[in-house]
């Protein structure tokens, strides 16, 4: 496998990984806000994680292209990776505001 690819994969993995263990910190958390702030961090929260299980799957997907694909998808795999951090780095800001 390209060490690259490899190392995207693995970076990528490790970040979804630290973020799910956020989201569920930020669950338990989410239980003593008022009503209103409980129904927006829910859609937010929702919205975040279909944005993570999306970035997921094309993972899965590029773990089955061959390596020499990999330069044609990494464009795409960084695209989606960025959208994911930004909306991630922004749902957290809100809720520690």
């Amino acid at each position: 496998m390209n060490n690259e690819k490899q190392a995207y994969q693995q970076k990528i993995a490790a970040q979804i990984a630290e973020w799910e263990a956020e989201i569920e910190l930020l669950k338990a958390k989410s239980k003593n806000l008022a009503a209103d702030a409980k129904l927006e961090f829910e859609q937010q929260l929702s919205e975040l994680e279909k944005n993570k299980s999306q970035l997921s799957a094309y993972l899965s997907e590029l773990a089955d292209k061959a390596d020499d694909a990999w330069e044609d998808v990494k464009d795409e795999a960084e695209k989606k990776w960025n959208k994911l951090s930004e909306a991630f780095e922004c749902f957290i800001t809100k809720l520690k505001e």
